[in-house]
């Protein structure tokens, strides 16, 4: 069931109101241990979970909306609360065991006080296109035998997306509720709602899945929720959970990807909660034209190749506000080989990627938080991360060219804010890498770079790069703009103030600031 609470709060010369909504704890979850969060002065519903803790809701925008954070032992507030973004201008107070602050925009946000563990505030707008539960042109789950206790498998979700395919236009309605589910498929010109309070959840038995590749160093593979080949129109929103079970599905030798919109044109996704995946999370593959948007993955820090959000060989794709919390890369784009391990599902020959972008995005990784490669064995044209945070990373920006010939162009990071990098995931721990590596499959080129206006707050364990591999695999071409490294109010002005120490085999890199 959804909490719905309205503050009405009456001053002397005007009245304000502020809606919020929270969604059900699923029973599989428990509180916070650590956390209290109230809203409006109403407590929120959080959830504990492995490295940090969590809470999820909507609200209306406009006018003030009073968070209240607050430590379960009651232990006061000691130093400086870490609130990434640090760039938000959030006016904070502190009483005794409470943090408190107002805000009028919705925002995804990562809190930390004293040494207890983060905790993610994942807040979106109330959403305005929820369809009703049943009606014209709904098909509700329960009526297709969907079993909403989690106490066994359940193919009643399938049945109603198989029915919805046979009449375009139809929208597949999950209650609240714990689903068990293996692996689904949705037909072209359909569309899957996941109310609030809902969680699909994979078994962790891998018989219950179709094995579909087998990767050479984590063994046999999955895609979970995929669309249809050769769809068009379809569409996936609301503000369930899907939750990949990720410990008991490695446990019984299966990795899986969440959500994987493949083989389709006009796909969207809204709104959902992605956690737990064992694999790439949320892997657009083979797809012409995809709207990402309010997406929040949540998968373990100390997990394994577990990225967020990987655009593959896919055209016209934009993300827009997600945050992934991953131990491998959080945001990323790679092109492959035909009929090699994980590309065995696609549909398609090997295709190329272009126009691909990332918008106000928050990156928490130990690798790369956004990323082009590490394959690029077809080109990728025209990849834009923008307006974006890294709270925490192994590297912050990176173009790494690792498999294949294809060639990486026209690659923009531009408004970035890098707040904490640490660690060196492959060897390489920075702030900019942009680099080609030959590991005998292949060499090829990155082409006309742009680094605009970021801060980096941290530099990383090692020095930058900008480096091509030979003579046949330059890096040519790399425009550098106000850059303001550490505490530094003025941009950097030469490759050493950018602490960028390996530039072999590169030409053409020029640094160009505004003033």
């Amino acid at each position: 069931m959804i909490a719905r609470v309205l503050l009405l709060a009456a001053g002397l010369i005007s009245l304000v109101s502020a809606e919020w909504v929270h969604y059900d704890r699923p029973s599989i979850y428990s509180k916070s241990t650590q956390y209290t969060v109230k809203v409006n002065g109403t407590f929120a519903n959080t959830v504990n979970y492995a490295d940090y803790d969590y809470v999820q809701l909507s609200m209306t925008e406009g006018s003030n909306t009073e968070f209240r954070i607050a430590t379960v032992s009651g232990s006061k507030i000691t130093g400086t609360p870490v609130i990434s973004p640090k760039q938000l201008p959030i006016d904070y107070k502190v009483e005794g065991n409470e943090l408190i602050f107002n805000l009028k925009k919705v925002h995804y946000i990562i809190l930390k006080l004293n040494n207890l563990k983060e905790l993610v505030l994942m807040i979106d707008r109330i959403e305005d296109d929820a369809p009703p539960s049943k009606g014209t042109g709904i098909m509700n789950v329960l009526n297709h035998g969907a079993d909403n206790t989690g106490s066994a498998i359940t193919d009643g979700i399938q049945k109603a997306l198989d029915a919805a395919g046979k009449k375009p236009g139809t929208t597949v309605y999950v209650p609240p509720g714990l689903y068990l589910v293996g692996n689904l498929v949705i037909p072209s010109q359909t569309s899957l709602y996941l109310a609030g309070g809902s969680v699909l959840r994979m078994t962790g038995k891998k018989a219950d899945y179709k094995v579909l590749y087998t990767k050479s160093d984590l063994g046999d593979g999955t895609w979970w929720i995929r669309t249809a080949f050769d769809s068009k129109d379809i569409r996936i929103y609301g503000r369930g959970t899907i939750d990949g079970n990720a410990e008991a599905m490695k446990k019984d030798k299966l990795i899986a990807s969440m959500v994987v919109p493949v083989g389709t044109t006009n796909f969207k996704m809204d709104g959902v909660l992605v956690r737990d995946s064992s694999f790439w999370a949320v892997i657009p593959t083979q797809v012409t034209g995809a709207k990402l948007t309010n997406i929040k993955i949540l998968n373990n820090i100390n997990g394994k190749q577990n990225d967020g959000i990987d655009v593959q060989e896919s055209t016209a794709v934009k993300v827009w506000r997600a945050i992934a919390i991953a131990n491998d890369d959080s945001f990323s784009t790679k092109t492959w080989l035909k009929d090699v391990g994980t590309t065995v599902p696609f549909p398609y020959d090997p295709r190329p990627l272009s126009d691909v972008s990332f918008d106000e995005c928050l990156a928490w990784t130990r690798c790369y938080g956004y990323k082009v490669g590490q394959g690029v064995y077809t080109d990728q044209n025209n990849v834009v991360f923008k307006n974006s945070v890294v709270y925490y990373g192994g590297v912050g920006l990176g173009i790494h060219h690792k498999f294949g010939s294809g060639t990486a162009r026209n690659i923009s990071f531009v408004n970035m804010d890098l707040e904490r990098l640490a660690g060196e995931p492959g060897g390489t721990g920075t702030w900019l890498a942009v680099f080609v590596q030959d590991v005998k499959k292949g060499v090829g080129s990155i082409e006309d770079v742009t680094v605009e206006n970021v801060r980096a707050r941290s530099t990383g364990k090692y020095h930058g790069k900008l480096a091509g591999y030979n003579a046949n695999s330059y890096l040519d071409g790399v425009v550098i703009s106000d850059v303001y490294m550490l505490g530094n109010k003025t941009a950097a002005k030469t490759l050493g103030e950018l602490d960028i120490k390996w530039t072999q085999f590169s030409k053409n890199v020029q640094i160009k600031n505004s003033k």
